[in-house]
């Protein structure tokens, strides 16, 4: 969890959304299958669709798109990316927003590089879909992600910085103390995925991607403060 800083002139919106993954082999491709509940509608190669939930998958023409009523068509590939590293690569849909709309730009299937499906020229902010329930096998724990976002200012063990505490000229509150541990989930939850008046919502920043935490994610870390108490 993060003091307040400047994150850079572009805006990033991002929203965890229940993206659930499952291996499955696809006729021809043995490739992972994403079902994803997309909350609003959105454009994906020229084609407008209605929210709800869609199957995604990965083929040699493109990535196939299986829409709630059971239609199926391919978007084609621009290129690939290179990007997240693994942590990130738990699957993430990316949206372009222009205008109030929402075009599928890049799809991130677990453990794999990048696919782009559109590109926006002009200026436009992000909305970012993570997965939200993870597999039996990932390696993501409630530790590594604290130790990825929230230890570089509240402490490997919760309790505080100093260099931090200077950095920022206020005293950081310690998580292994009394007035946090005795905050309910639902409060530690809502200062994650929130914030507040002095510290954004928690973001993991890697490789030029700022993704908040999935809601699972965001549990584990909860889990893992817990442990830290005096």
């Amino acid at each position: 969890m993060q003091p307040m800083k400047t994150c850079g002139a572009m805006a990033i919106r991002l929203m965890a959304f229940n993206l659930v993954t499952f291996l499955a082999a696809a006729p021809a491709f043995g490739q992972f299958l994403a079902r994803a509940e997309v909350p609003y509608a959105f454009t994906v190669a020229s084609k407008g669709l209605p929210a709800g939930t869609y199957t995604l998958s990965v083929v040699s023409s493109g990535v196939r798109v299986q829409s709630p009523n059971g239609d199926v068509f391919v978007a084609p590939i621009i290129s690939r990316l290179n990007g997240p590293s693994q942590f990130l690569r738990e699957g993430t849909l990316v949206f372009d927003t222009t205008g109030g709309g929402h075009i599928l730009s890049e799809v991130w299937m677990p453990g794999s590089e990048g696919i782009l499906l559109h590109s926006t020229p002009t200026s436009h902010s992000y909305e970012i879909l993570l997965i939200s329930t993870l597999n039996e096998n990932s390696k993501v724990s409630g530790k590594v992600a604290y130790d990825r976002t929230c230890a570089r200012c509240h402490g490997p063990a919760g309790k505080g910085d100093a260099k931090a505490d200077k950095f920022f000229n206020t005293p950081i509150p310690r998580l292994s103390s009394a007035q946090v541990q005795s905050k309910s989930d639902a409060q530690l939850r809502e200062v994650i995925t929130k914030g507040t008046t002095t510290m954004p919502p928690v973001e993991i920043d890697e490789a030029g991607f700022r993704h908040r935490l999935p809601a699972q994610l965001v549990d584990a870390v909860i889990a893992y403060v817990r442990t830290l108490k005096q």
